[in-house]
């Protein structure tokens, strides 16, 4: 993130311990008769190297919810703070950076570039970052190989998307997400194609990245394969927030074996 950009905002950040804050979240789309409410006063706390599922039914907001996180979507009201920065005081640039930089997308419809292999989908976050200068590129694709690799797709690596199926696209746009080693990943719903084999590899994966990298995830899921590998789950029903009384605190996430 370019560093004039933080230095403006810091002043307005307020300081958490959270790695995520949300408070009084609301979010609308539209106006007067026709409004709808995604979220109605959403509060939620992410602390570093935590897990945790957001569950809800189609329409819920889970999907407006990792919006706004990723600060693709401004909240109508309340406060967002990211790394003890208020997103709503970032500019426009200040955020792109910021969401470059510490922020893995994983999206429902794939996103992944039709003429780009299935490994330079995976790197393109550090290709739009520049981060593939010659010192530093076989670094990043022995890591988008090992990715790969621990996602099944190692014989898929120089494929095209339209040659995968939804499954390994699904896996691909996980990798894609992991390549930078973000400090959060927001995944919408990325066990939706996957059979039971490649979900395990999947929070596998997962786990590893959290273990070693201190990785953060808030994922949406109407899975229940994922619930009983994750830390806490939060239900999410006509945009409220709340926990789930039946799915206390769980332990650490870790590798099955």
């Amino acid at each position: 993130m370019d560093g004039n950009a933080v230095n403006r905002t810091e002043h307005l950040a307020r300081s958490y311990g959270d790695l995520v804050r949300l408070s009084g979240v609301h979010k609308y789309y539209g106006s007067g008769l026709s409004v709808v409410h995604a979220l109605n006063g959403v509060e939620l706390q992410v602390a570093a190297g935590e897990m945790v599922a957001i569950c809800g039914p189609t329409g819920s907001g889970k999907s407006s919810l990792l919006n706004v996180i990723a600060m693709l979507e401004p909240a109508t009201e309340g406060s967002v703070v990211i790394a003890s920065l208020l997103a709503g005081k970032l500019t426009e640039q200040a955020r792109a950076d910021l969401r470059a930089e510490m922020i893995g997308l994983v999206f429902q419809a794939f996103t992944l570039i039709p003429v780009l292999t299935t490994r330079e989908n995976v790197l393109l976050p550090l290709t739009l970052g520049g981060h593939l200068q010659r010192d530093r590129a076989q670094a990043a694709q022995a890591r988008a190989d090992e990715l790969l690799g621990q996602l099944g797709l190692t014989t898929l690596a120089d494929q095209l998307p339209q040659r995968l199926d939804a499954s390994q696209r699904q896996r691909v746009a996980v990798a894609r997400a992991l390549i930078g080693k973000p400090r959060l990943v927001l995944a919408d719903e990325p066990a939706s194609r996957l059979d039971g084999a490649a979900c395990r590899l999947m929070m596998d994966l997962l786990a590893r990245e959290q273990a070693e990298q201190g990785t953060a995830f808030v994922i949406t899921t109407r899975d229940q394969r994922q619930l009983s590998r994750v830390e806490r789950v939060l239900q999410l029903q006509e945009g409220r927030l709340s926990s789930t009384p039946t799915a206390p605190l769980r332990k650490p996430f870790r590798a099955e074996v």
